[in-house]
């Protein structure tokens, strides 16, 4: 498996918790100290030096390569592929086209930047995070039969483990579990939860960007009840201790925050995002109380009493699709994907 690096954050957790998963059927070694660089006076000795580094045998799963973090190695995948040596599976977590105009300008500067981020090579196949990505791609040249759908595992384990971690945070809070960015809207939840007038918000993650301190100077302006970080490097004890999980976030790669609450049979409200919840919902989740629009009588009415029966349905459906084993299951069924003997 190959990433940029393992530095905190949300493809470093999808490697490890893949790795978990397959730890018990195969052998799986993590590459990731390549880190970003998109210096194009580089470019061509780092390719070299990539390509040294990258396997001769086997399998390799790419996670986000093509995002333009680092175009060199971008570059020195697609010539492996192109000796027909190894096995590709290239995943794309995010568009480097989506909003992502200093990864673009970077890709840009590389001639035919698009051959170099997707391209169809019989030893290549391609995963994406939900049907709708799977879409994007293929709008982008790839083959529909050669694109699959991979949704991230859950460490299901992790969160059935037993807790005793006091957690000093007055009660009752709403646990949004993300990091303070625009993307993620975090505004809207200490506005909902200004209206809602009970509950205190924690905002697991904290930033350093302009939205960030804007955010945090009207949260000390105003003495809002809301705590950005809340100390832990382990959430677990936040989603054990948090009344319900909210999410407000307006674009997400895979949607973490709509499936982990339900783990800890916590009920999670807050903004759909159809484009990500589609999959979820296809596979038997029931969110039809999430909102397009966010009104505070709707919430205090679903917060007072979190519906049991909606909470353990949907939990059953995210042990049976996302938890370890799940993934484990549709890993073997991609790699049967490939034409010929592995």
């Amino acid at each position: 498996m190959l990433h940029y690096h393992l530095r905190p954050g949300g493809v470093t957790t999808v490697i490890r918790n893949a790795q978990r998963a397959l730890a018990r059927k195969f052998e799986v070694e993590v590459l990731a100290d390549f880190g970003y660089d998109d210096d194009p006076r580089t470019f061509q000795r780092r390719v070299r030096d990539y390509m040294r580094r990258l396997p001769r045998t086997g399998i390799l799963h790419t996670h986000n390569v093509g995002l333009g973090k680092n175009p060199a190695l971008t570059c020195a995948v697609k010539r492996l592929a192109e000796t027909g040596r190894v096995k590709i599976i290239n995943q794309v977590h995010d568009f480097p086209e989506d909003n992502r105009p200093t990864q673009l300008r970077a890709l840009r500067r590389c001639k035919n930047w698009q051959a170099l981020c997707y391209y169809d090579l019989p030893n290549v196949i391609w995963a994406t995070l939900t049907s709708h990505d799977a879409g994007k791609l293929a709008a982008r040249g790839i083959p529909a039969k050669k694109i699959h759908v991979l949704p991230n595992p859950l460490d299901d384990k992790f969160f059935s483990r037993p807790d005793r971690i006091e957690v000093d945070v007055p009660r009752p809070f709403l646990l949004s579990p993300m990091k303070v960015m625009k993307r993620k809207n975090n505004a809207e939840a200490v506005g909902l939860v200004q209206q809602l007038g009970r509950y205190h918000l924690v905002i697991s993650l904290d930033a350093d960007n302009d939205y960030a301190a804007e955010l945090k100077r009207r949260i000390r302006r105003e003495r809002l009840p809301v705590i950005i970080g809340a100390g832990l490097d382990d959430p677990l004890p936040l989603f054990r201790a948090a009344h319900a999980i909210l999410t407000t976030s307006k674009q997400e790669g895979f949607g973490y925050a709509f499936l982990e609450g339900w783990l800890c049979s916590k009920l999670v409200v807050g903004r759909d995002i159809p484009e990500v919840t589609a999959d979820f919902k296809a596979a038997g989740m029931k969110l039809d109380h999430l909102y397009q629009t966010p009104d505070a009588d709707v919430l205090r009415r679903l917060l007072a009493r979190p519906p049991r029966n909606l909470i353990d349905h949907n939990r059953r459906v995210v042990l049976e699709n996302y938890s370890l084993r799940a993934y484990t299951r549709r890993y073997e069924k991609l790699l049967g994907k490939f034409s010929g003997r592995l």
